[in-house]
């Protein structure tokens, strides 16, 4: 979901309900959008998790995906690994 204003709309608060895990993906240190969840919805900060980029350069993808994974257990990607399992 991507937030585009504030205050928030209550499709937001359903969003995060809906999700055992969420991930804020934000361009600044303070962590700031994740601030304003947890107060607007009086959400258990936990269940949100900060993904921050801080350093004046521009974010990517491989930066995003790098830090989710650091907050996910492992898993098996291979295909033939996924065969093997099953």
């Amino acid at each position: 979901m991507r937030l585009c204003a504030y205050p928030f709309p209550a499709s937001v608060a359903k969003f995060i309900a809906d999700h055992d895990k969420v991930f804020i993906v934000e361009q600044n240190r303070d962590a700031q959008m994740h601030t304003l969840l947890v107060e607007s919805f009086a959400i258990n900060p936990a269940k949100l998790e900060k993904v921050l980029h801080y350093d004046g350069t521009p974010i990517t993808a491989r930066f995003i995906i790098k830090d989710i994974k650091k907050h996910l257990p492992p898993a098996v990607t291979n295909p033939a690994q996924q065969k093997e399992a099953a």
